[in-house]
């Protein structure tokens, strides 16, 4: 009987977003805000990098974790990814992407070992410049989009005001996983959950 290989550990979460305040509250921007609210609970401030990012190091029960934001539009997120991995080297499996979602509901958020882009430009790119989908991604519901509303205009419009509390939730509990899984708690292994409303 062969052992499974142990859990592989992230080193680098980069949320995914457009940079510049008349994107900060889109809902294209959710791994931004994932990434803003774990750098603030570790009172960590963002520094800019040496490639098109910002990033802060905040300290786990496994040791230091890299937040990082793309400086460039959702559309070029790969330049960042490859500078990331370059910068910091690390391995591409050690790097974790949170992007927004809009085939999955507001509410659900998904994890993923590697796979495709599902049609997010953002992760195109990713796997464009990387040359692989070998990388962790944290997947956070957006949906369901407005079927009279073109895909790119609802993705770059704010969260409505009664998606706000929901939203909370998601960041909350995506910023509780990734330390989870930092702090290898969690086992890497694919899984779909559901933030629900009470």
């Amino acid at each position: 009987m062969v052992d499974e290989a142990p859990p592989v550990k992230i080193l680098a979460v980069m949320g995914l977003g457009n940079p510049g305040r008349r994107y900060s509250a889109n809902r294209h921007n959710f791994g931004y805000m994932v990434v803003d609210r774990l750098a603030f609970l570790k009172k960590e401030e963002f520094i800019k990098g040496s490639g098109p990012f910002v990033h802060c190091q905040v300290q786990s029960a496994s040791g230091g974790l890299f937040l990082c934001k793309s400086t460039t539009y959702m559309n070029n997120s790969g330049r960042t990814a490859l500078s990331l991995v370059d910068h910091f080297g690390i391995e591409t499996q050690n790097l974790l992407v949170v992007s927004d979602d809009c085939s999955i509901p507001l509410g659900k958020i998904r994890f993923r070992k590697s796979g495709s882009d599902g049609g997010h430009n953002g992760l195109a790119s990713i796997v464009e410049y990387l040359k692989t989908g070998n990388f962790r991604r944290l997947r956070l519901g957006i949906g369901p989009n407005d079927p009279d509303m073109p895909l790119e205009d609802y993705v770059l419009e704010d969260f409505a005001q009664n998606e706000l509390k929901n939203v909370g939730k998601v960041v909350l509990a995506a910023s509780d996983f990734i330390m989870n899984l930092a702090k290898k708690k969690l086992d890497n292994t694919s899984v779909t959950f559901t933030v629900t409303e009470e």
